[in-house]
């Protein structure tokens, strides 16, 4: 079952419970969606989700019944999407539109062409829950605080794809196809791309497989976005 109307509610839910909306989500409700008293509505959390009809419609409070258990989807196969922060704008499409396509963890790396650093997990966190919402999704992605290149580096033992410029590096087509890899992750570089050394180390690296999206040079919200929808694609047909 699909319903287009979908709240994210971070506590348990059971069956013939009374859910009383807080004011955010009952002037979403009442303003925002104009729903109307016997309107289904459907609220989850990151274990089950439940179809409610609504038995109260306020401005400032909203109520209904969880009367019937929805079937949730299968959960999505872990990817972690590591990259490097950019502007507030420009982050915040990333989480959302990484989200949407089924992100579960994203890594914020801070690489030597790095220019913005601060990083408003919470903020973030919300715009990864409406995308959630958005996408008939439930799992929420884990946002991280960001970490270095060279702790990356050192802690990972995983295979990721790293998305560059450099001419040594085949399509990103061609290598899913030649290659049967258990992909956990995709690396993409900060504005101006990764420095020399990261692409050395990149080259060098045994978990690390470099990659190229194309001729054309991407922005770096584009290319998380390009790279997480192709491999997500990939992931979805390889199980």
């Amino acid at each position: 079952m699909k319903i287009k109307n979908r709240i994210y509610l971070n506590r348990e839910i059971s069956q013939n419970q009374l859910i009383e909306f807080d004011s955010r989500h009952s002037h979403y409700l009442s303003t925002v969606l104009r729903s109307k008293i016997g309107d289904n509505v459907s609220v989850f959390n990151e274990s089950d989700e439940y179809l409610v009809i609504l038995s109260s419609v306020d401005r400032k409070k909203v109520s209904g019944t969880a009367i019937e258990k929805i079937k949730l989807l299968n959960l999505n196969n872990p990817l972690t999407l590591y990259f490097s922060p950019i502007k507030k704008v420009p982050t915040e499409i990333i989480i959302q539109k990484c989200t949407e396509i089924g992100i579960t963890n994203f890594q914020p790396i801070i690489m030597e062409r790095t220019q913005f650093k601060t990083f408003n997990i919470e903020r973030l966190k919300l715009i990864a829950i409406e995308a959630i919402e958005q996408s008939n999704q439930n799992l929420i992605p884990q946002i991280n605080i960001p970490i270095y290149f060279e702790e990356f580096i050192q802690g990972n033992n995983k295979t990721i794809l790293a998305c560059c410029l450099t001419e040594e590096a085949d399509r990103v087509g061609q290598v899913l196809n030649s290659n049967k890899l258990n992909i956990n992750g995709i690396l993409i570089g900060p504005e101006g791309d990764f420095s020399d050394n990261e692409i050395n180390t990149i080259q060098n690296n045994n978990f690390i497989v470099p990659v190229s999206l194309g001729n054309n040079v991407l922005k770096s919200e584009t290319a998380c976005i390009v790279a997480s929808s192709l491999i997500k694609e990939y992931l979805s047909h390889a199980n």
